[in-house]
């Protein structure tokens, strides 16, 4: 650990020294996932879960196209997190194409680099422009301020940054704060991975109301006392003009006149169905087509009465039935992409993966 209360705690379990780093840490990984397919076979599936910023990225990147691997932090939060932009699309008075939104995070971690990344892929296969154009409706902010060209030329600011430092010399005035940001911008939805409370404040939540009919506000930070506002105040800042979805749970909110069930991006959506999916085809790998499939489909599982609740996701209480919708798309996805080492496709996928299912009814 490098926590160094606990390497001073006598009662601490584990190794009393620093994490490794560097070439040893990523020759250890090499090892374990070369090992891990050795023993379980090629098509084993190997998901990363709390690596830090400095190791994820650069992990993902290294093992993602040789082996069956994905990291959840990164690419499971960006598929729920656009499984409900997605699901915003519907909305009237909001932006219906995925093109028009200018967004802006703050945060810029590994969750916010994850949709953000997933965000430009999925307005690429809608839209059909480049990625790296696609990228340019979507800015950050860290804890230095706005993400610039600029900044990126001063700093050089890490790889996973880069990618989003445009050009803001259109702006004038300060770009320090969200609000400042949100006051230039003027985006069409603000989302929150930052882990610091209180952060989506009155006045950022107004001018999102004034600049947009309906403003969408993403709090996704968790637990509850993490996030950048809650749900009560979202909808009281904006009149009840918002759509709302954070990362922890609010139940029911009543604000101006209305009665609002948000809904909660939680990860639980995307992984169960995405790893039987995979699974249950011997995936050679996970492309990032798999994760836009994977959120599309969630986004589609989104009824009249959610929306009418205030709700961009299903209820929890249909999780079952969602993972199993995810799973058969993402079955059938890995026989079209001709990454699935099962040699036949059955002919009903659904009732092949319903029999990889485990039933807990007795």
């Amino acid at each position: 650990t490098n926590t160094e209360e606990y390497l001073k705690d006598e009662l601490y379990m584990g190794l009393k020294q620093s994490r490794v780093r560097g070439k040893e840490f990523e020759d250890l990984i090499e090892e374990f996932m070369i090992a891990a397919t050795k023993t379980f076979g090629p098509s084993v599936l190997l998901q990363f879960e709390d690596f830090g910023n400095s190791t994820a990225f650069g992990l993902l990147e290294k093992t993602r196209k040789r082996f069956n691997t994905f990291n959840d932090d990164i690419q499971g939060t960006a598929c729920v997190a656009l499984g409900g932009i997605l699901a915003s699309l519907k909305i009237e008075g909001a932006p219906s194409k995925l093109i028009d939104h200018r967004i802006v995070f703050l945060g810029a971690g590994e969750a916010g680099i994850g949709i953000g990344e997933l965000i430009a892929y999925a307005i690429h296969e809608r839209d059909g422009i480049s990625v790296s154009e696609a990228r340019k409706n979507i800015w950050y902010l860290d804890s230095q301020g706005l993400i610039t060209e600029a900044r990126d030329k001063a700093e050089k600011l890490p790889h996973h940054k880069h990618r989003f430092a445009h050009d803001a010399s259109a702006f004038k005035g300060p770009l320090s704060s969200l609000e400042d940001a949100v006051r230039q911008i003027k985006p069409t939805m603000i989302i929150g991975v930052s882990a610091q409370p209180g952060t989506f404040t009155k006045q950022v939540c107004k001018l999102m109301a004034e600049n947009n009919k309906v403003p969408i506000i993403f709090a996704l930070s968790n637990p509850t006392h993490k996030c950048e506002c809650s749900a009560q105040e979202a909808y009281d800042w904006t009149k009840g003009k918002c759509v709302f979805a954070s990362g922890s749970p609010f139940g029911t909110i009543t604000s101006h006149g209305r009665t609002f069930e948000p809904g909660q991006g939680n990860n639980a959506y995307i992984f169960p169905g995405l790893a039987l999916g995979v699974i249950a085809a011997e995936a050679k790998r996970i492309p990032e087509s798999l994760f836009y499939d994977t959120a599309v489909c969630l986004a589609e599982q989104v009824t009249d009465k959610d929306y009418l609740r205030g709700s961009l996701y299903p209820k929890l209480e249909k999780i079952r039935e969602v993972s199993l919708n995810i799973a058969v798309g993402v079955a059938d996805s890995c026989f079209k992409l001709n990454i699935a080492r099962v040699k036949e496709q059955p002919k009903d996928t659904r009732k092949w993966i319903q029999s990889k299912m485990t039933d807990f009814k007795y």
